[in-house]
């Protein structure tokens, strides 16, 4: 006998009856009226040819047919289950967000793990680029930002504020007291992203300076990089002090202690942002990413500022 999908609707509702252990829960727990569930039980008497539940007005008793028939269903819709979820995992076409290399590298690729646990069936293709890239153009699905600019042409969604301040190892720090003193930075080698330098906001040393009424001194020993998070590298093997954002040294500076703040936070004027084409902000997919990047980058930075001196 074929197994059409109206003997497997009545399978499920079958099921449903033994397991609740009555007719009106069974239809609360499917959303069907009473009257309904009863039809596809009647339904399935008729395919069976045999008695599978017999009702009372107090109680229902399964026969010994309807539990044989229970205990092989019940394994077969379990597997048909599990077998319907791994199509949808390998077929699903994976997501692609873009962002800076420094946020990729010291944020979001440590958490990837933890993505994949929570939605496994969505996988995520990570790209990373320091410049503006065309969602549209390039076939990218989203983008973690940081910007203050408001692009009417695509879906923005704030995540969260910034903060940066200037951070060295142990070995620069030890029984050094540098917050309140931020001139005596200038004894150690200043480890410069050459690419936040040419800008003049906070996250640069231009900036941070500027924020504490200080200039370059002429003599400072400077190290330039190309990537915030090499510069970070950097001072963690004590190679010098570097400007941080709150986001990128959770993990070194929160659990691994890599090294510390020795110099007053300051907001910076950009934020993160979720950004999507507008046609895509309402795909489930897209949601799901984006509540989860929110929700974690958010958690990210409030746990390091808690810990920030201002």
């Amino acid at each position: 006998m074929a197994l059409h999908s109206a003997t497997l609707t009545c399978l499920q509702v079958f099921n449903a009856i033994v397991e609740q252990g009555s007719f009106s829960k069974a239809s609360e727990r499917l959303n069907l009226t009473q009257s309904a569930v009863s039809h596809r039980l009647k339904q399935l008497e008729e395919i069976t040819g045999v008695v599978l539940i017999h009702r009372t007005t107090r109680y229902i008793k399964i026969t010994d047919a309807g539990q044989r028939l229970y205990n092989q269903s019940r394994l077969n819709l379990a597997e048909l289950e599990r077998t319907l979820t791994s199509l949808r995992s390998t077929s699903a076409a994976p997501l692609s967000l873009t962002t800076i290399s420094s946020l990729a590298t010291k944020w979001l690729l440590p958490k990837l793990s933890e993505y994949n646990q929570e939605y496994p069936s969505q996988p995520l293709s990570v790209l990373t680029d320091d410049n503006i890239i065309d969602l549209k153009y390039e076939g990218i699905d989203a983008a973690i930002r940081l910007t203050d600019v408001n692009d009417p042409s695509l879906h923005m969604s704030f995540i969260s504020d910034e903060w940066v301040f200037p951070v060295a190892s142990d070995v620069i720090a030890k029984d050094r007291e540098l917050i309140d003193c931020p001139k005596k930075l200038f004894d150690f080698p200043r480890l410069v992203d050459v690419i936040a330098e040419r800008g003049t906001d906070e996250s640069s040393w231009k900036g941070w300076l500027l924020s504490q009424g200080l200039s370059f001194p002429n003599s400072q020993m400077e190290q330039n990089f190309n990537r915030t998070d090499i510069a970070l590298q950097a001072t963690a093997a004590g190679q010098g002090v570097a400007i941080a954002r709150a986001s990128l040294v959770e993990t070194d500076m929160l659990e691994m202690k890599l090294f510390k703040q020795v110099g007053r936070a300051v907001k910076m004027k950009y934020s993160y942002y979720f950004v999507c084409p507008h046609e895509k902000a309402e795909n489930p997919e897209i949601i799901n990413l984006k509540n989860w990047i929110s929700k974690e980058l958010k958690t990210s930075v409030s746990r390091v500022k808690q810990q920030l001196i201002y």
